[in-house]
């Protein structure tokens, strides 16, 4: 059977021959585009805002599964050529190729996400304390690396402000505040409140508008400190997702549940250095029972002999007293 339309060569897909099917397919044309990218972050608005690279912008929009493309940038226009091969018939032995070119005209703007950053939006304060302390320019430190990299790709902080007693960040949503705070609770231990009320009302949906505060809290420990716990006194060697706390004889890690008990029923508090005397005493004198320790004003005590801490004479050991009774630390 011969071609019907040349009536020259065999007719081998859908009665035309090779050459006389792909004379009959349109030729490739793509329309131009115009599209707006952030001044900011970059972002490319073509129907919607994406983070994504122009290179890939322009295969999505030409949308062939076989072309090549190379790009001419000229002010804000870029001139885009296209070398296309496609197969328009499962008979057809080999892929037509096809050459167009389009321009994609470019707006400088800023995408949402960058003028809210940039205009110091924010739907909730992340407020980071520590409990009867002031932080540290450390703990601050520390904090602020956690909650920046709890940060998502849609997130931002608007601004920091350093307080005296901590440090506030200001986010761009409250599930995002939220999130950074239970991050720092993984990380630090703590505890977690939030509040909300309402600022504004949204005239296109008719919803309120709410404004959010979290406050997360470190718990009130800090290393180095002295704390009565059940007739003992000990120092405090880490507070983070649990307390650690020693003196010379034992060590203990409590659950901050049971660190909530025992403060609730007054087994444990803090000691301030004025409640107690802290001193490295010399050992004088040891006996099965006792041990004569020198203090540093050259005055001696007897004290009882622990059951786990190796006394030698000569030995400097440090002693904590607190109402009339000796701490072995």
């Amino acid at each position: 059977m011969m071609c019907y339309h040349c009536g020259k060569r065999e007719a081998r897909i859908d009665g035309l021959c090779e050459p006389c099917f792909l004379e009959n397919q349109p030729p490739l044309f793509i329309k131009s585009v115009k599209i707006a990218v952030c001044t900011e972050c970059g972002a490319l608005y073509y129907k919607s805002w994406r983070n994504i690279p122009l290179e890939d912008f322009i295969k999505g929009y030409i949308n062939l599964k076989d072309a090549d493309f190379t790009v001419e940038e000229h002010d804000h226009t870029y001139s885009v050529s296209v070398v296309a091969r496609q197969i328009f018939h499962k008979d057809q032995p080999l892929p037509l190729v096809q050459e167009t070119q389009f321009s994609i005209h470019v707006k400088d703007l800023l995408c949402d996400h960058c003028s809210k950053m940039l205009s110091g939006y924010y739907e909730a304060v992340l407020q980071v304390r520590r409990q009867g302390h002031v932080l540290t320019e450390e703990e601050r430190e520390v904090c602020r690396d956690i909650v920046i990299a709890s940060l998502r790709e849609t997130d931002f902080i608007s601004r920091i402000n350093e307080r005296k007693e901590g440090t506030d960040f200001y986010f761009s949503t409250a599930k995002a505040a939220k999130r950074a705070a239970e991050s720092l609770r993984k990380q630090l231990g703590g505890t977690i409140k939030d509040s909300y009320k309402t600022v504004g009302l949204d005239r296109q949906t008719s919803t309120d508008i709410k404004r959010g505060t979290v406050l997360f809290s470190l718990h009130g420990y800090r290393e180095g400190e002295m704390i009565y716990l059940k007739d003992s006194v000990y120092e405090v060697v880490h507070s983070g997702k649990k307390l650690h706390v020693k003196n010379g004889e034992e060590e203990k890690v409590l659950p901050w549940k049971q660190v909530e008990y025992l403060e609730k029923e007054k087994n444990l508090y803090t000691l301030s250095p004025s409640e107690y005397d802290i001193s490295d005493c010399q050992v004088l004198d040891v006996t099965p029972g006792s041990v004569l320790i020198m203090k540093p004003d050259y005055t001696t005590i007897y004290l009882e002999r622990p059951k786990d801490i190796k006394v030698d004479i000569g030995k400097i050991i440090r002693i904590l007293f607190f109402q009339e009774q000796a701490y072995w630390m």
